[in-house]
């Protein structure tokens, strides 16, 4: 009985489902000196967790008390200075009132007259695009209508017998 559920324990173990209390039960259980030959691979398992266990560590783990370093004070200091130099700069220039020079307004203007042409151009393809789609709606009412005929001349040949 004890076997079984030993093995059954196992299963859950290999499974990952075990509780603690059932994990201490298998070392409990693998600790004896007497374990069927099938289960040799457990024994030598469980003994390693528990020899791994009283291990103690090689050397002391030194723990840092200090107080944080006073380059972090500087290097915040450092940062809001570039952060507030910055944001002077960003302001100052946007207060800059200077007027264009000749050939920056003669090139304002080129590139106004080219944004127009080109808009013109537009304009002229979307009429002829809309001119399309009435001619295509068109086309689209022509076939309703012949449908409509088809239909009309069927039931005029089913009524009048005509082949």
């Amino acid at each position: 009985m004890e076997l079984n559920k030993i093995e059954g324990l196992l299963e859950k173990y290999d499974e990952g489902a075990t509780l603690l209390i059932e994990e201490a039960q298998l070392r409990n259980y693998f600790s004896q000196e007497t374990v069927p030959h099938h289960l040799e691979p457990y024994k030598q398992l469980f003994s390693y967790f528990e020899s791994d266990t009283k291990q103690l560590a090689q050397r002391a783990i030194k723990l840092s008390t200090e107080k944080p370093r006073r380059y972090r004070l500087y290097a915040s200091v450092a940062a809001s200075i570039v952060i507030l130099f910055t944001a002077f700069v960003s302001i100052t220039t946007k207060m800059d009132n200077s007027v264009p020079s000749e050939d920056e307004l003669y090139a304002y203007n080129e590139t106004l007259k080219a944004f127009q042409l080109i808009a013109n151009n537009m304009n002229k393809s979307h009429e002829a695009l809309n001119s399309l789609n009435i001619i295509s709606s068109s086309f689209e009412k022509g076939k309703n209508n012949i449908v409509i005929l088809e239909k009309f001349n069927k039931s005029t040949h089913k009524i009048f017998n005509l082949k």
